[in-house]
């Protein structure tokens, strides 16, 4: 995406905004996407009380499990819906998907081909071909079918749909799409003066070190205003032309693996040394950066800071957030300006410590489309103000890193929700003005979900490893999951008043709530690479005992070094990438493959029935059902699929190792000690989600996701996509 951005930002002077054709509708639907959102906790919170819009709506209304999909991974899940079809035909399997060619990971939502020819100006490389990223769905969504049918359709938030595809449906994504610098989950900041704090991860955020002269303050009293100098960092000047150095470490690399190889481990060190020295000199050469100026002031009755940014300032108290504030950085000698918005989190004055949240492309103008037809933003930005343009905007890889502790992610998460709320009576003004469709999504209460499930379950071991002294400051500690669920049902409560509205001026509106999946405990862990390892079915070489499936250098010629994989791939049978799957490494598929077809029913079956008689040491079987893809899946895309799906027990999920290839040369089984300490990784009859529809005279089936989207085409009597799974559910 990093690329990408530069590319459009480049070219956004010469493509003017498109608008969408005005269109109306008599009908009004409403669909109400809440992640996470599970039909046993949920009833259960209503028959405590807790939810009284939720009681009063089900009185009146279907409400009901709902069938998630294979595996149920939101990604996936919400695809089925967009498409009404099943991944075997609209491609998505997993969060992460193999790279064939080279057993590496990729994006699952998303492709981007390499860049073609390139022009160097200025030294910088602008490419002419090439570069372009689009959508991995292969199913056309339903906001495009109706669009194109003549219905207004509105979709406000959209996991897994990023690129966007052109279309004049006013459309919004949401998980897929990034931030400035074009990390998915957004890249935080954080400045303190605890030297215990080291900034280990340089995808998800950044830890700066910073001094604080409190001498002043002896001087004067006590009283004073301290300035603190820092960086924000943005989108990596990724046109830089550094042929050269790359070039250098390029043929460095292959002179460091000779060395090696010939036992020169001096020589192989100083070329190693080198090739450091390079990764810093292209770093700092395409690192953007934007000074500003914390200001502590000591002078009122208690600690306050001013953030100075450029022209623009953020006020808090300790515990506060800022309002937000724009940042602007200067990139290919100032060509292009990349525009985005911050709110900066005052976590502690003494320890200093300050947070900043990803830095948002800028909705008013963006540097890259966040919305259908792109002028969409700016017209919401213009009522509702500057907003979360940025996927899973909920701080959950701050939390999950212990940037941030649990008071601090909740308040977080609640602006996240006020955000929504906000965006929703846009929302509603759009439908009401001109009928049609409108979906509305959140997933707040899925990411609230995933990260405090340890807060509400004693049997935890993440809470085991803690106990309450995890965030001793924060009220209501252990009530975390009723208070998401307690919003949720406010939000609900707003629409119905809005719908109310409507209605008295005209018919009822239809309003369907769905959830993508439900919710459970993830108390162990597989590291599948490891079961594989220890049952034989991966082979590393000689000496290798962890690493990367698919950290392979580059040779001489610039192709796959496959003499550096940990991996033996000509004695490998299978493998993992991905929470949910195992891969065989088959002959004309994989670039190693050694598996024939004549050898992959019998090894499948082999292998299934090895992971269903696992149990872990307390004789809980680890899986529920393993099962082929060709059981599973319906379509061209299912030859791309995992070969076995694997149904976790409760309870039970893949490690993020294994979903990332690694192996990590410790244990197959162990506890879970994370914050993310909820899942729905596992058998999709063990995690199913909700659906309520109003006024429902009862479904025709047990529904499934893939179900609600026909009943959209039906209610609109539009004729469905050829490759459409779902049946209309009256």
């Amino acid at each position: 995406m990093r690329s990408r951005l530069l590319l459009v930002s480049l070219c956004a002077v010469l493509l003017p905004a498109c608008g969408g054709n005005e269109k109306q509708s008599d009908q009004r639907v409403v669909v109400f996407g809440v992640d996470g959102l599970d039909p046993e906790m949920l009833q259960e919170r209503i028959d405590r009380g807790l939810l009284p819009n939720f009681a009063k709506l089900v009185d009146t209304s279907v409400f009901q499990p709902l069938q998630t999909s294979w595996p149920p991974q939101s990604p996936v899940a919400w695809t089925n819906f967009t498409t009404g079809s099943n991944p075997g035909r609209h491609g998505l399997y997993d969060f992460i998907h193999v790279d064939r060619h080279n057993y590496g990971l990729l994006n699952s939502m998303s492709e981007t081909d390499p860049v073609g020819f390139e022009i160097s100006l200025a030294g910088y490389k602008i490419p002419v071909t090439g570069g372009d990223t689009r959508v991995m769905r292969r199913m056309p969504a339903f906001w495009e079918v109706l669009d194109e049918a003549g219905v207004p359709v509105f979709v406000h938030r959209m996991p897994a749909n990023y690129p966007l595809v052109d279309t004049n449906a006013v459309t919004f994504p949401d998980m897929g799409f990034g931030d400035i610098t074009g990390e998915q989950a957004g890249k935080a900041f954080l400045w303190t003066e605890d030297p215990s704090k080291q900034d280990k991860d340089g995808t998800s955020y950044y830890i700066r070190r910073v001094s604080v002269n409190r001498l002043r303050l002896e001087v004067e009293g006590g009283k004073g205003i301290i300035p603190i100098p820092a960086q924000l960092y943005g989108p990596e000047d990724s046109a830089r032309d550094l042929d050269d150095l790359e070039h250098e470490m390029a043929v460095l690399n292959v002179r460091a693996r000779e060395a090696n190889s010939a036992g020169e481990t001096a020589r192989a060190r100083e070329y190693g040394n080198r090739i450091a020295e390079i990764k810093r000199e292209i770093a700092d050469e395409r690192e953007t950066f934007l000074p500003f100026t914390t200001y502590l002031d000591y002078t009122g009755p208690e600690p306050v800071v001013t953030i100075e940014v450029e022209d623009h300032y953020g006020i808090a108290k300790v515990g506060e957030w800022t309002d937000w504030v724009p940042v602007e950085f200067s990139m290919v000698h100032g060509m292009v300006a990349m525009k985005g918005w911050t709110r900066f989190l005052f976590k502690s004055h003494q320890p200093f410590e300050l947070y900043a949240a990803p830095i948002q492309i800028d909705p008013y103008d963006p540097a890259t489309p966040v919305s259908t037809p792109d002028d969409a933003s700016a017209e919401m930005a213009a009522v509702i103000g500057p907003y979360h343009t940025q996927g899973f905007p909920d701080a959950y890889k701050a939390y999950k890193a212990k940037l941030l502790n649990t008071a601090e992610f909740v308040s977080q998460s609640d602006t996240v929700i006020e955000e929504r709320r906000h965006m929703l009576d846009y929302a509603c003004d759009q439908l009401d003005e001109s009928g049609g469709l409108l979906f509305f999504y959140t997933g707040s209460l899925d990411l609230r979900s995933h990260m405090l499930w340890h807060a509400q379950d004693l049997r935890h071991p993440y809470q085991e490893e803690t106990g309450s002294i995890d965030d001793p400051d924060l009220p209501g500690y252990s009530q975390q999951l009723d208070r998401i669920y307690k919003q949720v049902d406010d939000m609900l409560g707003h629409l119905m008043h809005r719908l109310e509205a409507m209605e008295a001026d005209g018919e009822a509106v239809k309003l369907i709530i769905m959830s993508d999946h439900g919710f459970a405990p993830f108390y162990r862990r597989m590291n599948v690479n490891d079961w594989l390892v220890q049952e034989g079915y991966m082979v590393l070489r000689e000496g290798k005992t962890s690493g990367d499936v698919g950290a392979m250098g580059i040779d001489a010629e610039g192709g796959i070094d496959w003499d550096s994989s940990v991996v033996d791939w000509s004695q490998t049978q299978a493998y993992t990438v991905g929470f949910n799957g195992v891969i065989l490494n088959r002959v004309e598929r994989e670039p190693k493959g050694i598996v024939s077809d004549q050898q992959a029913e019998p090894l499948l079956e082999e292998i299934r029935n090895k992971l269903l008689a696992l149990h872990d040491d307390n004789g809980e079987a680890v899986f529920r059902r393993v099962l082929l893809a060709t059981e599973v899946f319906e379509g061209e895309m299912t030859e791309f699929a995992p070969d076995l799906q694997l149904g976790f027990s409760y309870g039970y999920g893949a490690s993020d190792d294994a979903a990332s290839g690694k192996i990590t040369g410790t244990t197959v089984m162990e506890d879970n000690l994370s914050r993310w300490s909820g899942s729905h990784l596992m058998d999709p009859e063990v995690v199913r989600g909700t659906i309520i529809v109003r006024n429902g005279q009862g479904l025709s089936k047990d529904p499934a996701l893939e179900d609600i989207t026909a009943t959209l085409y039906h209610l609109f009597d539009v004729e469905p996509p050829a490759g459409v799974d779902g049946k209309p559910l009256f």
